[in-house]
């Protein structure tokens, strides 16, 4: 009787949570559209160059200190939920970098769900780092770096070259990361009530548009939970107060229990990924700097 009665019930909610998902899916298009006109950061300071090109049909920058004789190169993986972020929201960021790290910072315009789920974004970010490596770079002067899904990004794709046998990167920089798309984390729950930006109903909405149908908690999707060893040293940035710092603090775990390096700095009352306010926050420039040391610490330049 009582499975009779609720059927219906569970029948209605698979409903509404397909309309939610599609209304997410129209809503990111909406944004995406709106953040291609807006260009924050599009005039560089007078002391940085942009050269602008095309990886594989995917826009691509290539951002670095005029004058420059550095052979350290940076490629940044931006945020945004797997679904919104563009070169031009994280143009500042990443001239930060390149100023702060002495590097030639590459960023690309990966593909973004709901039109492109995975492993279209990771397909993009493996074949910016390929690029680098065409054009003479070699792993010992690469770092990579990404923010919160692009940080989870960048640990999908130091997977990925260890899956194929080729030769990390030098060091690997993530801000906020988020590395577990099933929201499992403990602080999606301690930290809900400090956390300004995120949710996890929202956050769980987005993992569903990138996974596309594919199990959450799958190492394809959920980088935590894929292997962890022999993996580019790590230096991670998170909020004690962010609904993500379990995912930085449980990675961080795994990856020195498999004998690897890795390193948290936890930083409080900060918002998610509050090194995007370097410019108006003393937190977020100093935060910046310390990510930018360890980059130039490991890398040859």
């Amino acid at each position: 009787m009582w499975n009779n009665m609720l059927w219906p019930l569970a029948a209605m909610q698979q409903g509404v949570d397909l309309v939610n998902r599609q209304m997410l899916a129209n809503q990111c298009r909406l944004l995406r559209d709106y953040l291609d006109e807006f260009k924050a950061g599009g005039r560089l300071p007078h002391d940085m160059e942009v050269t602008t090109f095309q990886i594989k049909g995917r826009d691509a920058e290539l951002i670095s200190p005029k004058g420059s004789a550095t052979q350290r190169y940076v490629l940044y993986l931006h945020g945004g939920g797997f679904a919104l972020g563009s070169l031009d929201t994280h143009r500042d960021l990443v001239t930060a970098f390149a100023r702060h790290s002495d590097a030639r910072v590459l960023a690309i315009d990966y593909r973004l769900a709901p039109d492109y789920p995975w492993p279209a974004g990771l397909d993009d970010s493996y074949a910016a780092y390929q690029w680098l490596i065409d054009q003479g770079v070699t792993p010992d002067r690469i770092a990579l770096c990404g923010d919160s899904a692009g940080g989870g990004l960048a640990v999908s794709l130091l997977q990925k070259l260890s899956q194929k046998k080729l030769s990390q990167p030098a060091a690997c920089v993530l801000l906020s990361p988020w590395v577990d798309l099933s929201c499992s984390s403990e602080s999606m729950d301690l930290n809900a009530a400090t956390d300004p930006l995120l949710n996890r109903v929202q956050m769980h909405a987005f993992a569903e548009l990138y996974a596309n149908k594919m199990p959450l908690a799958s190492p394809e999707i959920s980088p935590l939970f894929g292997d962890l060893y022999g993996l580019a040293p790590l230096h991670i940035q998170v909020s004690s107060q962010e609904l993500l710092r379990d995912d930085a603090r449980r990675l961080v775990q795994a990856i020195q229990k498999q004998g690897g390096r890795a390193e948290i700095i936890e930083t409080p009352w900060m918002p998610h990924v509050w090194q995007l306010l370097y410019r108006y926050l003393p937190q977020a420039a100093a935060s910046v700097r310390q990510a930018s040391r360890f980059i130039k610490l490991l890398t040859a330049g």
